[in-house]
């Protein structure tokens, strides 16, 4: 009985972000949106996970819908995009992402707890090349087996991001 109340629950509240969906806000100004950070063991190069990562907050409640990381691990890895949305969404109708109309992944729900939903996946070179030339990326989302969201997500400043951690 809990555990439906908590689907209940979750539910509901993705349905107010949803309704909510004209007011997104972004909380950096236009210029710093991809925020850009690196940490590691030693402050040797090749040692250092660097990440840029952009959250979209709900205007009214300055709760968090997306989270977006792009990850440089250590010793020159294989990049990895993550996420991280909201409980209450469509879980089989993965969220899909696009830069400026161009469809470009989907993505698989990785697992989830109180915070909301995680995803990852490679960055592949393509997907980093897109959202460097890009101007916004679209995350299309199920919040029910029979409707589908986009929001929008500005990559003003995504390439002097990328441009500083590698």
């Amino acid at each position: 009985m809990n555990t439906i109340k908590n689907l209940f629950f979750a539910t509901t509240c993705l349905g107010l972000l949803v309704a909510t969906s004209s007011v997104w806000a972004q909380q950096a100004a236009q210029d710093t949106l991809w925020q850009t950070r690196c940490a590691g063991p030693s402050r040797s190069a090749d040692m250092l996970t660097c990440e840029t990562s952009q959250s979209l907050l709900v205007k009214d409640s300055g709760k968090l819908l997306f989270k977006i990381d792009l990850i440089y691990p250590p010793k020159k890895a294989p990049p990895v995009l993550q996420m991280q949305a909201p409980l209450g969404f469509y879980l089989p109708g993965k969220i899909k992402l696009a830069v400026d109309g161009t469809p470009i992944t989907e993505l698989t729900i990785g697992t989830c707890d109180a915070r909301g939903c995680f995803l990852s996946a490679p960055a592949t070179d393509k997907l980093v090349a897109a959202m460097k030339a890009g101007a916004k990326m679209q995350i299309d989302f199920a919040p029910s087996a029979d409707k589908r969201q986009s929001v929008d997500i500005p990559l003003t400043g995504f390439s002097r991001a990328i441009n500083d951690i590698q």
